[in-house]
């Protein structure tokens, strides 16, 4: 069932913790981490990919 008040985009926080970068989404709660921001927009791709079905309309973005 579609929601028409879904959100269609994701806002995620990056802090720096140690040696690691993190990212953390509040809505929906979904965190990665990375080494260095390439690795960690490349992490934020794929738990995109892996957390929505292939017909949400938020994942589109992240199909490259």
């Amino acid at each position: 069932m579609h929601n028409a008040h879904m959100k269609k985009e994701f806002v995620f926080q990056i802090e720096q913790d140690e040696d690691m970068l993190v990212a953390t989404c509040h809505e929906p709660e979904m965190a990665t981490q990375g080494d260095n921001l390439d690795e960690l927009l490349a992490m934020i791709r794929d738990l995109i990919r892996c957390r929505f079905d292939e017909g949400d309309e938020r994942k589109r973005k992240f199909a490259n």
